[in-house]
């Protein structure tokens, strides 16, 4: 099936809380900063060129949507002119720029935007070598450099990444994000192979021979997720290097935030991974090293119980790290 456009990456995400000021404390001990915050609405960035990353709303705790980037004015247009779109607006947000809005078939809002000015980089966000790998010794890639971070000082976080969303039908929902928005699949969760149930599909933006990442939109089912009721599972967002997720997880730890997951290596995805809640129960995920895909990797079906140890096998299980609770993780606290 074809698509009216193809996005080229995610934006931010747009969450309501009823506390502006809990959700700016916890977002800057998350590894943010401030750029703007109005009587109702927090914008929240981290270090690359995005003016934003993270949008807050004053209101009872709800997961508004996703924004995405459209790859062109033309794309905006596009969608925009189809049925389930409303016409372009432009924004009065920091950085500028236009913007269609939709919402996706369990009512979750989708913006697409086009045309925000980047700002200025003012840290570096080029991650130090790893002495690591190959056994001659001249493959050493940091030499006469030494490795240095301030104890105690705050991650670096170079962008939104991608969200969880808990999905009453797990295949309307690709299907009508791969008809307006081009996302394709990167991997089916089935356990049992090709004939099991569908627990989950991980999907990434089709960037055609660029490389994206294995997912911008994890869909999990709210049947088991949230008892029907969908909405948020989690927000990530990809840090520097593993430095950044392991310095961000003591300051959390210090802060007294509670700690969902973490820290850990996905299988999926390949990530190293630390999950977080919010003072007000929505899961932030610091994440790095990631596998990335271009538009000719083939879906795969992916029988999550023959990962990790096949004495012990678990849901949804990280390839060293601690197990994941299945009882709490994307339940109706983050929604």
């Amino acid at each position: 099936m074809s698509s009216i456009i193809k996005v080229d990456d995610v934006a931010f995400p747009t969450l309501q809380v009823p506390d502006l000021e809990k959700q700016e404390e916890f977002l800057s001990d998350f590894g943010m900063v401030r750029v703007e915050r109005t009587d109702d609405t927090l914008y929240m960035a981290g270090h690359g060129p995005q003016p934003f990353i993270h949008v807050s709303k004053l209101g009872e705790k709800k997961f508004l949507g996703n924004t995405f980037y459209a790859s062109s004015m033309q794309d905006l247009e596009s969608l925009a002119h189809s049925d389930e779109f409303n016409n372009i607006e432009e924004m009065a947000s920091p950085g500028g720029g236009f913007r269609t809005c939709g919402f996706d078939p369990d009512g979750i809002g989708v913006d697409v935007v086009f045309g925000i000015k980047p700002r200025k980089i003012e840290v570096d966000l080029n991650a130090i070598e790893f002495n690591v790998g190959g056994i001659e010794r001249e493959n050493f890639r940091r030499i006469n450099q030494t490795k240095r971070f301030t104890k105690g000082a705050f991650p670096r976080i170079k962008r939104y990444a991608h969200c969880g969303l808990n999905s009453t039908d797990l295949e309307k929902s690709l299907d009508w994000y791969h008809r307006h928005l081009g996302i394709i699949a990167s991997d089916l969760l089935k356990p049992g192979g090709e004939a099991g149930p569908l627990l989950g599909i991980f999907s990434r933006c089709d960037r055609g021979e660029k490389p994206a990442d294995h997912h911008s939109i994890f869909f999990l089912p709210a049947l088991s997720q949230s008892n029907g009721k969908p909405g948020l599972n989690h927000v990530s967002f990809e840090m520097v290097n593993v430095d950044d997720v392991f310095m961000g997880h003591e300051i959390l730890a210090k802060k007294g935030y509670e700690l969902e997951w973490g820290i850990g290596r996905h299988y999926q995805g390949s990530q190293i991974f630390d999950y977080w809640r919010s003072p007000f129960g929505q899961i932030h995920e610091h994440q790095t090293d990631g596998d990335v895909f271009d538009n000719t990797f083939p879906p795969q079906i992916v029988d999550v119980m023959l990962d990790g140890d096949p004495n012990n096998p678990e849901m949804g299980p990280s390839q060293w790290g601690p197990a994941i609770n299945m009882e709490t993780f994307g339940d109706e606290r983050g929604l």
